[in-house]
């Protein structure tokens, strides 16, 4: 099974574009389904190390837990090389809707989503059609 599947999948080599799958858990409802990647090391145990715009993730990765891009969209010079972060992490920090949970405020009176008492406002994001559905809002 090992042989076949390292046929199969093939080898990776320093600086090839990946999808890293991101867990459902890891990410929201918006966020994509993978986070692009390159490949930084390969040791001799045939396990990654990945690299994203974020930061090395954590861990090490087998050949199967990611798949090959084939174009080259990612350099490894434009990575972030410094900082290690989880996928969670990486997840988080690349969203455009904060990551895995929505805010959701609720808000209601004469300064609708005008001040650090909605939450939407005080996390810096626009209120959307899960705070209040059709009232007027200030913050959209």
């Amino acid at each position: 099974m090992v042989k076949r599947s390292r046929l199969d999948l093939g080898h990776g080599q320093r600086g090839d574009n990946v999808a890293i799958p991101i867990p459902l858990v890891d990410r929201g409802r918006g966020d994509p389904r993978n986070i692009l990647g390159v490949i930084l090391d390969r040791s001799e145990n045939d396990n990654y190390t990945l690299v994203t715009k974020n930061g090395i993730l954590k861990g090490a990765y087998a050949r199967n837990d990611f798949e090959l891009c084939p174009q080259k969209l990612l350099y490894l010079s434009e990575m972030n090389c410094v900082k290690h972060v989880s996928l969670r992490a990486a997840v988080i920090l690349g969203s455009q809707s904060g990551g895995q949970g929505y805010v959701k405020c609720n808000c209601s009176g004469a300064k609708k989503c005008q001040n650090n008492r909605c939450k939407c406002f005080k996390a810096k994001l626009k209120c959307n059609s899960r705070c209040h559905q059709s009232l007027t809002c200030g913050n959209k």
